[in-house]
């Protein structure tokens, strides 16, 4: 067993290593498209007259970057997202429930989205969480870096069997955030661009 002493400089090792890879802008690679997902084009500049368009980043990152994080509109897959992916994705305005189920542990944001409107959201990782790029967000400047650079993917083929197969613990996690037993967070309606 390793002694409290030894714990304590790895851990201090590996947080400076990380802080050290951030820093110097390092990032892993950008994962290959999920088994779930194939390539798409990027996203449309607006969304189609009378819809929303919500734009999902996960920017490059060297942690957790071999990890994949199931995207979700309450119970419709949206995306598989690996290191470097983007999706776009076009529904219907109104409140929506979009949350991520990762490795680490799920996070779900409430959105009101406006007719004619694109909103952003972006996935943060450490740990792999769901977060609003909201109105007065520093993150609203990476946009137009993400929407270069990311390798923007669709659901692909088996996406569907996917979704079907998630159901049930998709139901029982968004039951628990929408009850509060879980933190929700929050995207107004005028956090579009």
């Amino acid at each position: 067993m390793k002694s409290i002493k030894t714990l304590k400089k790895t851990s201090i090792l590996v947080s400076t290593f990380a802080a050290a890879a951030l820093l110097c802008g390092c990032a892993g690679p950008t994962s290959r498209t999920s088994k779930y997902m194939s390539a798409a084009v990027t996203p449309p500049a607006s969304p189609p007259p009378g819809k929303a368009l919500v734009c999902i980043h996960r920017p490059k990152a060297l942690l957790e970057s071999k990890m994949y994080t199931a995207i979700w509109d309450s119970t419709n897959l949206i995306a598989d997202l690996g290191n470097g992916h983007s999706v776009a994705y076009v529904c219907e305005p109104g409140q929506h429930y979009f949350m991520n189920l990762s490795a680490d542990w799920p996070a779900c944001v409430q959105a009101p989205l406006l007719p004619d409107k694109t909103y952003d959201l972006w996935i943060d990782n450490m740990p792999i969480r769901i977060k609003p790029v909201q109105k007065s967000d520093a993150m609203q400047q990476q946009i137009a870096e993400w929407t270069k650079k990311d390798r923007w993917v669709a659901p692909g083929s088996t996406a569907e069997g996917y979704e079907q197969r998630k159901q049930e613990i998709i139901r029982k996690v968004l039951g628990e955030f929408i009850s509060g037993k879980r933190h929700l967070q929050y995207m107004a309606a005028e956090d579009h661009r």
